[in-house]
């Protein structure tokens, strides 16, 4: 953790100082401090991608979810830092388009949970 906050302040102090002077460069570096962050923490998304593949594997559901959960994860981790760069960059107006467009490609992704549920619900209801 403390390498993870040793980062975070030295972007910082990295990204008030080009804010000032050369904003254009203010973003890069920010993007390039996530790419550290995200390697720094390769560990524990490794742990986090284990733990979820056990929950699933002991759940009994479909493997695909695991799939489908990892991927709309990673797609609204990258919809929330794009919209923050856009903010960051004073474009709040392209960041509330990029949220929409993480929306749309979420519910999109979701589809194949949402068919196995409603397939599920079918079942019971015809049980009944």
């Amino acid at each position: 953790m403390l390498k993870i906050a040793g980062v975070v302040l030295c972007e910082i102090l990295v990204y008030t100082l080009l804010k000032q002077y050369k904003p254009e460069f203010a973003v890069i570096s920010e993007a390039a401090s996530l790419v550290l962050l995200i390697f720094l923490l390769g560990d524990e998304i490794e742990n986090a991608i284990s733990s979820f593949s056990f929950f699933f594997d002991s759940s009994g559901l479909p493997s695909e979810y695991i799939a489908v959960l990892l991927k709309v994860s990673g797609i609204a981790l990258i919809t929330q830092f794009s919209a923050d760069m856009c903010r960051d960059s004073g474009e709040s107006a392209m960041a509330s388009k990029v949220e929409f467009a993480g929306k749309i490609i979420i519910t999109a992704a979701s589809i194949p949970v949402i068919e196995g549920f409603t397939g599920l619900i079918a079942r019971l209801v015809e049980s009944v």
